[in-house]
């Protein structure tokens, strides 16, 4: 997904005990040019001296800080560089429900292009960086340059593609498949940034993965401890350890004979 000007520097590249997010290699902190942006993205553009010296800049977030919240004016979409978050929508009645945990290497804050106005508040779980991207700027070049347009369609797209899998996933899948297909997403977008894809720390609290998956926090915390019973996962506080893999894809598969899948067995044997 990244090329050689973006991968993930060696020095900074730290164990699940650590604590520390995957951290993008980058010349400048400050600002991030347009051609190292679309390459983030998995993308590329032709060579253009009228593209070379377009840059954004890059603001650094603490724990908790927010980048944008809900109802603020839509003025830019964001690149997360390092870290992860969280995007936190609020109803009329209070209730809080975790839409997404965006980490390196994904945009956020495309939601505001309708209305004029975020519809959710971005919020970060640990210290971290983003670029601020003007969309009156991108759009700009969008019309200049048909390469810049369509790394525009191709976010567009790929927040469809998000928000559909989330349908799929809160509409059709139990609670154990919705764990397990959590953690298997976790695994690979940290398994493209360079990172482990079986060893990993949570930054997110259960209540949120809770919030996220459409279930309670003791159903979070159940289904975890009953998916390490079975010997699929090491649980350790927010540490988590992949133990089988393959065993974790067969809870997804919906025509597995009931046989086949191990935390249900667990379950039924324990009644």
């Amino acid at each position: 997904m990244f090329d050689a000007a973006m991968h993930i520097v060696e020095s900074d590249r730290q164990s699940p005990a650590s604590g520390s997010a995957p951290v993008l290699s980058t010349p400048n902190w400050a600002s991030i040019g347009l051609l190292d942006l679309v390459a983030a993205l998995g993308d590329k553009l032709a060579q253009d001296p009228r593209l070379a010296d377009v840059r954004f800049p890059v603001r650094r977030v603490k724990p908790g800080e927010r980048l944008y919240r809900a109802g603020d004016r839509f003025e830019a979409i964001y690149l997360v560089r390092c870290g992860f978050f969280k995007t936190l929508r609020v109803d009329e009645a209070g209730s809080e429900q975790v839409l997404a945990f965006p980490m390196s290497g994904d945009v956020v804050g495309l939601d505001g292009v309708d209305s004029g106005r975020y519809t959710a508040d971005l919020i970060a779980l640990d210290t971290g960086h983003a670029a601020v991207v003007s969309f009156s700027r991108i759009a700009q070049l969008g019309r200049e340059h048909p390469g810049v347009e369509r790394v525009l369609y191709r976010l567009f797209s790929r927040e469809l593609v998000r928000q559909h899998g989330m349908i799929c996933l809160l509409s059709t899948l139990s609670a154990d498949s919705r764990v397990a297909t959590f953690l298997l997403d976790l695994s690979e977008r940290l398994g493209r940034l360079g990172c482990s894809r079986t060893s990993f720390v949570l930054r997110m609290t259960r209540q949120e993965i809770g919030s996220y998956l459409g279930m309670q926090l003791e159903t979070v915390s159940r289904t975890l401890s009953a998916l390490s019973a079975a010997g699929l996962i090491a649980v350790d506080g927010k540490s988590i350890e992949l133990l089988d893999m393959k065993g974790l894809r067969r809870l997804l598969d919906p025509q597995e004979e009931p046989a086949a899948r191990p935390v249900r067995v667990l379950r039924r044997a324990a009644a």
